[in-house]
């Protein structure tokens, strides 16, 4: 059965629906209507849908239901928002000046206030009738109207206790309206003043209410409720099927989103199924929005098995309806499918679409798929017979699918890295071999497969490009606008100004412990450690499946995490978030802290709110140009905290350990320098080595240099014999700075006050062991003098010009990496090793 021309836009007037409706084959309508029907579960929410009025009274205590008491303690009336506020309480608490908690903990609301809809009964006794006027039902107030009129200066009180009751009304002809009706048209006066808006009177009078009127009138509703009965009934069947489906998926049910929904569709369509997704409404409120179309997709899709369509042979997918799983578990929610409208090979698709359908891939995979699959179709487009037939593909049609992955661009047409290319080429062999050995490509050409020549080769790295880390200097000019941060930035019910203070500490923890943006988001209250006079933040490694690890952090780090848990102790926090540090937007969802797609958006608005970054590049002017913003993203403070260590020569298996790198190779790429750099870095630093009395003693040469450096951890060497065993033969053991062929620069004096350092811990051990005399004053001795040394170093580059500092300072930078690597950047604790003999014998 196919509805050709039938097609209802949800923007168009009613007439034009009818229209429509009118057009298509009642035979088609009474089949659509009857299997709607079988598979409507009429027993479903008992207790809160009462299928006779098509009235929906959700239940608080319902977890599918978004529906909750107000979080005031003395107030029982209901709310959209869990641990909100109900509007009258919401009012109050605007007005007043408490706090949150102590305003949900004292504040009395106004109990003579209408929040609910809920009227009270006649004041008569036993009058089981609706007040109107004076706390009285209507037929009361006009008996005490016509009293008033005889006696002005009558009590009320009096006047009640003379009363006798009334019999019940009859209720509102409306189905579910729970007022009194009045007798002209056994109407409340809600109704009844509808009706009069929608009639003109005919000579003189007005018709009685219609059943078809009647019928699709919502009675009165609170925050709690919707009806379904402006709908048509064929929409009306079809909105309470898709409601049904949204409940078995486990999503909740907004009895004011539905409302709205319902309030919009009703003038619009008679069919929901059959209105043209394209004409969605786009303009409500984006979480009504998002159910209209949801709402659209499911019944399109029920339509289609209607039908006998295949949902998956239609051209664009529906992930929910093939089982596909969100990022965050569970079957996805989200409206939208795959376009598969571009893979013109039939079988090419059949694989895509069996493959999502039976392994049950996340969104992302799935779209991965999809795009490799298209990556594929474009290649074989192009071979002679478009790839059409598999059985016929050879082994050149492979070829030329995976060149195709040779120069596959990024999906905004910049370039992709070999990896990223590599990744993806694997991936379409993933779905390729899946399917060939579940058996769906028994008659696929055997040629058609992967050979180790199908790799896509790693490129060279450019060795100069410091990779994504963030330079020091525009670190320096963020900090100066800190306080920008978190400015524009809404989350959940947080004010404006906890909004920045959490900012501000998400960014200095990225900032300074270099954690990924997640590790960040996933911290717990409890991250502060205090062990052996050290602070230690405690986080977990997902990406490593290492939990529990512990990172050395300095007292400024510590005091960002203590200035926002004092803020967060004012929060009112959201249900499930009290154990993380950094709390979610709102109450709905599985995670229950902050995540690091909410980061993100909160560090870019940040970067493009400061009114000027500068590069450390210079213009053909000599002016410093701006720098671009698109480079700082919360993943960059991770690079550039590695970076900084890795500038400053720390030892690479000690910054392995600090970035909690599984792979030595990972933290590696943080210390190439190229041999170009490494030249100009010597030919700078040769011209300021000094002697051990701290007179200017140049290299010759780059190579003299080089050749001298590998003698000592902490300076040059000129002792012939040390430099040409490789430092191993050090005639003093080590006690460089009484030596005349010493030579240290710059460059070294982190080296050097390690090596200070490493003294006195020898030294401590000496006096513990009751070590002789000499021992101790030789240790004394070498502390003093290395100290010397390193005062001169320290002068000599304050006494430099600022270029020359500059120039100094990036040159001792690039060394100290060099030297890091190669694993000699510092000095252990302890003293050097015994040097071996010249034939390489410890003996």
């Amino acid at each position: 059965m196919t509805v050709s021309g039938n097609v209802v836009p949800l923007h168009q007037p009613r007439r034009d629906a009818d229209q429509a409706a009118r057009g298509l084959p009642p035979k088609v309508l009474t089949e659509w209507t009857a299997w709607l029907r079988e598979r409507i579960e009429p027993g479903w929410r008992p207790g809160e849908w009462d299928h006779g009025a098509h009235l929906f009274s959700g239940d608080v205590d319902h977890a599918g239901t978004t529906v909750y008491r107000c979080d005031v303690a003395a107030c029982d009336a209901l709310t959209r928002t869990r641990r909100g506020l109900c509007p009258i309480c919401e009012k109050a608490h605007r007005a007043g000046s408490l706090g949150l908690k102590e305003f949900k903990a004292t504040h009395v609301p106004d109990r003579n206030r209408v929040i609910s809809g809920e009227r009270a009964g006649c004041r008569v006794t036993r009058c089981p009738r609706d007040a109107v006027l004076w706390g009285l039902c209507n037929a009361h107030s006009s008996l005490r109207h016509k009293h008033l009129q005889r006696d002005p200066g009558s009590a009320l009180e009096g006047w009640i206790e003379r009363q006798t009751p009334y019999p019940p009304s009859p209720a509102c002809r409306v189905a579910g309206c729970r007022y009194d009706a009045r007798a002209t048209w056994g109407l409340c006066g809600i109704h009844q003043s509808r009706w009069k808006k929608t009639t003109a009177p005919t000579q003189g009078r007005r018709p009685a209410p219609t059943p078809a009127w009647l019928d699709r009138q919502a009675p009165f509703l609170n925050v709690h409720q919707f009806s379904l009965a402006p709908l048509h009934p064929v929409a009306r069947l079809e909105m309470l099927y898709a409601l049904q489906q949204r409940d078995e998926r486990g999503q909740k049910i907004d009895p004011v989103a539905v409302r709205q929904a319902v309030s919009h569709l009703a003038e619009r369509v008679d069919s929901i199924a059959t209105a043209a997704v394209e004409r969605l409404p786009g303009r409500m409120q984006a979480n009504v929005d998002a159910l209209v179309r949801e709402t659209h997709r499911v019944l399109r899709s029920a339509f289609d098995r209607f039908e006998g369509v295949d949902p998956t042979g239609r051209d664009v997918l529906d992930l929910s309806e093939l089982g596909v799983k969100s990022l965050r578990g569970g079957t996805t929610h989200r409206p939208g499918g795959l376009d598969v409208t571009d893979i013109r090979q039939p079988w090419l698709r059949q694989i895509l679409v069996t493959w999502i359908a039976e392994t049950k891939p996340n969104t992302t995979e799935a779209r991965r798929g999809l795009r490799v699959c298209n990556a594929a179709s474009r290649a074989l487009d192009l071979r002679p017979g478009g790839g059409m037939d598999p059985s016929a593909l050879v082994f050149a049609d492979m070829n030329a699918v995976v060149d195709t992955f040779r120069v596959l661009p990024k999906l905004d047409g910049g370039a992709m890295s070999s990896k990223q290319r590599g990744a993806l080429l694997s991936f379409f062999f993933k779905i390729l071999d899946y399917n060939r050995a579940a058996g769906h490509l028994d008659g696929m050409s055997a040629s058609f497969a992967r050979h180790s020549s199908h790799v896509i080769k790693a490129e060279e790295v450019d060795e100069d490009d410091v990779g994504k880390a963030l330079p020091e200097s525009v670190i320096a000019q963020l900090d100066d606008y800190v306080d920008l941060l978190g400015e524009g930035v809404t989350h959940g019910k947080m004010t404006p100004e906890q909004v920045k203070a959490m900012a501000r500490a998400v960014y200095e923890l990225l900032r300074d412990t270099g954690r990924r943006p997640y590790e960040i988001a996933e911290l717990r209250t409890d991250c502060l450690e205090h062990a052996d006079g050290e602070w230690l933040l405690i986080w977990d490694n997902r990406k490593g499946r290492r939990l529990n690890r512990r990172l050395e952090i300095e007292r400024d780090t510590v005091e960002t995490i203590r200035t926002w848990r004092a803020v967060r102790d004012t929060l009112d926090l959201p249900t499930g978030s009290e154990g993380f540090l950094f709390p979610p937007a709102g109450e709905n969802g599985k995670i229950r802290h902050l995540v690091s797609d909410q980061i993100a958006p909160m560090i870019r608005k940040w970067a493009d709110s400061i009114p000027v970054l500068l590069s450390e590049e210079f213009d053909s002017n000599g002016d410093r140009v701006p720098f671009d913003r698109s480079l700082i993203y919360p993943y960059a403070f991770r690079h550039s905290f590695c970076q900084r260590y890795a500038d400053a020569g720390v030892r690479i298996e000690v910054l392995r350990e600090l970035m909690d790198h599984k792979s030595m190779q990972t933290t590696q790429r943080y210390y190439r320098i190229s041999h170009k750099r490494k030249r100009e870095a010597v030919n700078v630093m040769r011209l300021h080595t000094v002697d051990r009395k701290g007179r200017s003693a140049p290299m010759a040469s780059a190579a003299a240099y080089e050749a001298r450096s590998v003698a000592v951890p902490f300076g040059n060497c000129t002792e012939p014999s040390n430099v040409k065993a490789g430092g191993k033969s050090c005639p003093i053991r080590f006690q460089c700075a009484a030596c005349p062929s010493y030579r240290p620069d710059p460059s070294y004096l982190p080296a050097i006050e390690d090596h200070v350092r490493s003294l006195k811990a020898d030294k401590e051990m000496a006096v513990m062991m009751e070590a002789d005399e000499f021992v101790v004053r030789n240790l004394d001795d070498q502390i003093a003098a290395f100290k010397g040394t390193a005062e001169t170093m320290r002068k000599l580059v304050e006494a430099m010009s600022p270029d020359e500092r500059d120039e100094v300072e990036q040159a001792s930078a690039v060394l100290r990496k060099v030297r890091a690597v190669q694993g000699h950047g510092s000095v252990s604790l302890g003293m050097p090793g015994f040097p071996g003999q010249r034939d390489g014998s410890t003996a």
